[in-house]
């Protein structure tokens, strides 16, 4: 029974080491150090682009050095994070369980703190607008508890849900929801 045990958590824990290593795309393995052309051609566009790091340059403007694609691959299987540096692989990590698109129409109750970029336009679409600043407070995740220190690069995603409710201003912070908070002004009828 112990031999048993033994070899079940070396199954386990070599299988874990693969998913983390890589994933595979239309049978063939996405592993560290691949390019991003190699990666689009076997996976194909990822479902969301979160820029995590640029560099200001005169002649290209701001050019992203780290960046993290984000792959739904819908409700029977684990989503996927892949990092990227300097237009190399770096990181593959599994999320939950992925989800069927939404209608982009949710109600301000179904936007959570902890919650993925893409899960948050997959439930309520895109946002009125955005805003890009610098944060000047801590932030902690509800769902893995991850702490942002302040002067993170943060976007503010304004959500307009109609004359009836209050603006939601939603923060994320490498491609998560940190935090939402409620303006003091209701939204627009061109919202309704």
């Amino acid at each position: 029974m112990r031999l048993f045990a033994c070899l079940l958590i070396g199954l386990l824990t070599s299988l874990s080491m693969t998913a983390e290593a890589g994933f595979r795309c239309d049978g063939k393995i996405v592993k560290r150090g691949d390019r991003m052309f190699e990666v689009r051609e076997l996976c194909g566009e990822p479902d969301v682009v979160v820029p995590l790091h640029s560099v200001y340059t005169i002649r290209y403007g701001h050019v992203p050095t780290r960046e993290e694609w984000q792959y739904n691959l819908g409700p029977h299987r684990l989503m996927r994070f892949l990092r990227f540096q300097d237009g190399r692989l770096t990181q593959v990590r599994t999320g939950r369980h992925g989800f069927r698109p939404g209608n982009g129409a949710c109600s301000p109750g179904q936007i959570e703190s902890g919650i993925t970029q893409m899960e948050l336009v997959s439930k309520c679409g895109k946002p009125r607008e955005k805003e890009l600043r610098i944060t000047g407070v801590h932030y902690r995740t509800e769902r893995d508890g991850r702490v942002y220190r302040a002067g993170m690069p943060a976007e503010d995603w304004i959500y307009d849900f109609g004359p009836r409710r209050f603006i939601r201003i939603v923060t994320l912070i490498n491609g998560r929801v940190v935090n939402i908070e409620t303006s003091s002004r209701r939204g627009s009828r061109s919202a309704s």
